[in-house]
């Protein structure tokens, strides 16, 4: 290939990076958040921040306020949609190994951004596309 077109690339994959590093970070956590499954929390009830971010992980959106007395489904429809009281088998291999990309995911995207926002000449265009990966997904939310 040419220089020219492999430096081509790298910028291209830099502003893609950047501008994804928001959605990155945000499923990576709500993605263990996921794994650890907080959100099904019964007996105490997951915090509020931690519904709103498994419904936006699950669902693409802000979760809806639930009744003050949640109706009751019948067993066979709880298991049809997948949402169950059932202990999954703790900590298995597999899910040590998704909450282990999770963390190495959110980590690898952070060391990233230091990378892309600490080269000088691509700064500002960087800070611009960083701006954009946060305002985008939030309006996408929110109409």
């Amino acid at each position: 290939m040419k220089p020219t077109t492999l430096r081509s690339l790298r910028q291209w994959h830099h502003y893609i990076g950047v501008f994804l590093a928001p959605a990155i970070l945000f499923f990576s956590f709500s993605g263990l958040i996921q794994v650890l499954g907080w959100q099904d929390l019964k007996n105490p009830p997951p915090a509020g921040w931690v519904s709103a971010i498994a419904g936006i992980h699950k669902h693409q959106m802000l979760p809806k306020p639930s009744p003050a007395e949640p109706a009751r489904k019948p067993a066979a429809a709880k298991h049809a949609d997948g949402d169950d009281d059932h202990d999954h088998g703790g900590f298995t291999p597999l899910k040590i190994f998704a909450l282990l990309t999770a963390i190495g995911l959110f980590t690898t995207t952070l060391i990233g951004l230091t990378i892309a926002l600490g080269t000088r000449t691509m700064r500002r265009k960087s800070l611009i596309a960083l701006g954009l990966g946060i305002v985008v997904p939030v309006v996408l939310l929110v109409v």
